[in-house]
């Protein structure tokens, strides 16, 4: 019984989603959903209270899905002798493709820009998932990077502030449109990235000998 009643709120999110992130949350009904779902109402107040529950639980999925990411890679950094250019560079890359464009924190951020416009609440979500949340991460890392020989000198504060304002420079130059961006896109946002973050770690991470 438990896995087809997950498998329907595990729907009921993924169409709430869907329609959050092209028409934002303020317009969708609990009739939408279910059109979308192809569910009565009354299945989607079994699984959740209101439509605010079901984005309290979208938010919530994927702040586990970050957390879980923050942990490994924090293990990786701790268990590294040394930081290469190329592998810095790596994961800085798989952080905008991997959480920024990753599908449901994408949609996330895209019903959000839509919904900062018309909330203070919403506002405050938006800069939480795109400056709040992931600063205090990069600058956890940095001062863990510093903490190791891998740097000097640096405010790590103000490492987290420079790095996270050249992903998000990319994202928004590239991604900031309608839609899903075309292969060349993604490809010429990996190569500017790329090249920033070389430049980022010439001058601020300690070289390779």
């Amino acid at each position: 019984m438990k896995q087809p009643e997950q498998s329907t709120k595990n729907r009921i999110m993924d169409a709430a989603l869907d329609l959050f992130c092209v028409d934002g949350y303020t317009t969708v009904s609990i009739r939408d959903i279910g059109k979308a779902v192809g569910i009565k109402e009354s299945s989607i107040y079994y699984h959740f209270k209101n439509k605010e529950d079901i984005l309290h639980s979208l938010f919530d999925q994927s702040e586990q899905w970050t957390q879980i990411r923050k942990v490994q890679f924090i293990q990786a950094l701790d268990a590294a002798s040394r930081i290469e250019c190329e592998k810095f560079v790596f994961a800085g890359v798989a952080y905008m493709e991997g959480y920024l464009l990753e599908g449901k924190i994408n949609k996330l951020i895209r019903m959000l820009t839509i919904e900062k416009q018309r909330s203070s609440k919403a506002a405050e979500i938006y800069r939480q998932l795109l400056f709040t949340v992931p600063l205090e991460h990069h600058k956890h890392v940095f001062t863990r990077m510093r903490d190791k020989g891998f740097m000097e000198g640096d405010d790590p504060e103000l490492l987290a502030a420079e790095y996270q304002s050249m992903i998000l420079y990319v994202f928004h130059k590239y991604f900031s449109g309608p839609g899903l961006a075309e292969d060349e896109e993604r490809t010429a946002a990996r190569i500017e990235l790329s090249e920033l973050l070389r430049r980022f770690f010439a001058q601020h991470i300690c070289k390779e000998e």
